[in-house]
């Protein structure tokens, strides 16, 4: 059996960015325009039928994945959480500095893809004891 208490401080971060990103996440369901990187979109585009819903989709995967993790606390699903947040916040931080989407969402992004990436160091650099 594994100590629940190994790799606390990177499943607290995990955990903190996946519920931030999960209170984004979860209202943009009602109104995907209220989601900072779906706000631009128009048409049938902006229906969870078509671009916003499998924007969700995705996030909400990846935060589950993330969530997982951090409850589980087992070195590798630790750090696939932290992987999953770092993908996510990282690809759009990119992606919304380059197509010239808001400012403080990029910054964001960029932010928790480091935190992220933080965390995943901070589980790799410590084996799992037994």
């Amino acid at each position: 059996m594994f100590s629940n208490k190994q790799y606390l401080l990177p499943r607290i971060l995990i955990g903190v960015l996946a519920l931030v990103m999960a209170a984004f996440t979860i209202p943009a369901y009602g109104n995907p325009l209220s989601n900072p990187g779906l706000a631009s979109l128009t048409g049938e585009s902006a229906l969870l039928g078509g671009t916003a819903g499998a924007f969700l989709g995705r996030q909400l995967t990846l935060i589950l994945i993330a969530l997982i993790g951090v409850v589980v606390g087992h070195r590798y699903l630790v750090m696939m959480g932290g992987f999953a947040m770092m993908f996510m916040n990282g690809h759009d931080a990119i992606f919304m500095g380059l197509m010239g989407g808001p400012a403080f969402a990029a910054g964001a992004g960029l932010l928790f893809a480091v935190i992220a990436a933080i965390a995943i160091f901070l589980v790799w650099r410590k084996p799992e004891v037994a």
